[in-house]
């Protein structure tokens, strides 16, 4: 008799385990046609600008080592970095591969919709259609995977 209750718990544990790991998937799925939408018409824009050399404030929060969540100039020419300066300490930074460019951002924002992610949150420029903050949230019941991406201060650079 006890393994038969063992047993029936066990089942509808699993059920509802299984029952909260689809639902938002579920309720995603109109969600990210229309983040679909928004990001390529805001690439498009960006993209129509042909900014190819500029200069932000970048800053990614999460649960990361530094110089995540520190407040960086990043600059960037012909659409790769060149300099990474952190503006806590004024050094420059040697591993240009960790703040995004806008297209990264972009992608970054890609991927998130592809993977279905359970929270994504983000805000255009309406002028250059850049992302000015991501925030991701890939599993709502999972801890410390969230990110956040912000870009301030854009400006063109000859």
């Amino acid at each position: 008799m006890k393994n038969l209750q063992f047993l029936t718990f066990l089942v509808i544990g699993l059920l509802i385990v299984m029952l909260v790991n689809i639902m938002p998937i579920a309720a995603n799925g109109d969600n990210n046609s229309s983040l679909r939408e928004t990001l390529e018409e805001n690439r498009q824009l960006w993209r129509s600008q042909t900014i190819k050399n500029y200069q932000y404030i970048y800053q990614q929060w999460c649960f990361c080592p530094p110089p995540s969540n520190d407040y960086l100039k990043v600059s960037v020419k012909n659409d790769k970095i060149t300099e990474v300066v952190n503006l806590n300490n004024n050094q420059v930074i040697p591993d240009s591969t960790f703040p995004k460019t806008i297209e990264g951002l972009f992608k970054i924002i890609e991927d998130a919709i592809k993977r279905n992610a359970d929270e994504i949150l983000i805000t255009y420029d309406p002028t250059l259609g850049y992302p000015t903050r991501v925030a991701i949230d890939y599993l709502k019941i999972l801890a410390d995977e969230e990110m956040t991406y912000t870009v301030e201060n854009l400006s063109k650079l000859d």
